[in-house]
């Protein structure tokens, strides 16, 4: 069985190059490198000497919320759609780490093959602020502002005047209903293939989620659940994330205290893990993964 990860990353190339060589052959990696990354061109090269890393992109400025992640996800998709012997493709970010062995990950996928690995739920979701409906009526000018400093007053404030004016923008009619979940997902290829020939042959659907905050929550889980697609997905993403927040940080740097909860989950990958905090978790796992039964 053949696999494409898909990663978004801004940070930290030594964990590319650890996750990277955590795998083997039947694995292959597409990665996106966010352009106003201080990882070096030197960095890049290292990761592109590697026979399983097919792209190194450096295309989008990816600001928080902004569309422009949806775009990188989008280009690694393309790129990873060029080859046709691969069964899935996952998207993880580069903060992940797997928690299955490569061998384990191909089993499970196998006995379950064609099922759809994608948390996805129609708006309005309870536990979104407005459901998330806010984030696709209103223009949210995330690629204009940074909503990690001062700027975000200026996103907060066009929001607000667009509520107090009654403005609401019109949806796309070729998408029925809107869904959302998490941005990373599990997917087969064929859905893979699905999404992009919706997006060619609906280029303004794409156009319309343009200022939309964090499309990619939203975007290809309302073209999936639109389709025949949508009978295959489990409603699972087979990611383990801490949503809690430790020592300041949300969601939680994960660390050793997490690792018999990771190992019991079914999550392929687990996220964040940020060094040092991550380094024991992350060295009890490869050892952990190293002597399991994975045949």
């Amino acid at each position: 069985m053949k696999h494409a990860i898909l990663v978004t990353a801004y940070k930290n190339p030594q964990q590319l190059n650890e996750l990277v060589d955590f795998f083997d052959e039947d694995y292959s990696f597409y990665i996106h490198i966010d352009k106003k990354s201080r990882i070096t061109d030197s960095d890049i090269k290292i990761l592109e000497s590697k026979p399983a890393v097919k792209l190194v992109s450096r295309e989008y400025r990816v600001n928080w919320g902004s569309v422009d992640h949806l775009k990188a996800i989008l280009l690694l998709s393309k790129e990873c759609a060029k080859d046709k012997d691969i069964d899935y493709v996952h998207l993880i970010t580069g903060q992940d780490f797997p928690v299955k062995s490569p061998q384990q990950i191909s089993g499970y996928l196998k006995e379950n093959h064609g099922t759809e690995y994608l948390s996805a739920r129609p708006l309005p979701i309870k536990t979104w602020i407005e459901g998330g409906l806010n984030r696709v009526i209103y223009y949210n000018p995330y690629e204009i502002f940074n909503a990690k400093s001062w700027q975000r007053l200026f996103i907060k404030a066009f929001v607000q005047m667009q509520k107090i004016v009654g403005y609401k923008r019109e949806l796309p009619s070729e998408l029925n209903s809107l869904y959302g979940g998490s941005t990373y997902w599990t997917l087969t290829l064929p859905a893979v293939e699905y999404y992009l020939s919706f997006i060619d042959k609906h280029p303004n659907v794409l156009e319309t989620y343009k200022y939309t905050f964090c499309a990619e929550e939203i975007f290809l889980h309302s073209i999936l659940m639109n389709s025949p697609f949508k009978e295959k997905v489990a409603k699972k993403n087979l990611r383990y994330m801490l949503w809690e927040n430790r020592d300041g940080v949300y969601p939680a740097n994960l660390d050793e205290r997490d690792f018999e909860d990771i190992i019991r989950s079914e999550a392929f990958f687990a996220r964040k893990f940020e060094y040092p905090v991550s380094g024991t978790l992350r060295d009890k796992l490869i050892r952990y993964l190293s002597g399991s039964n994975s045949d």
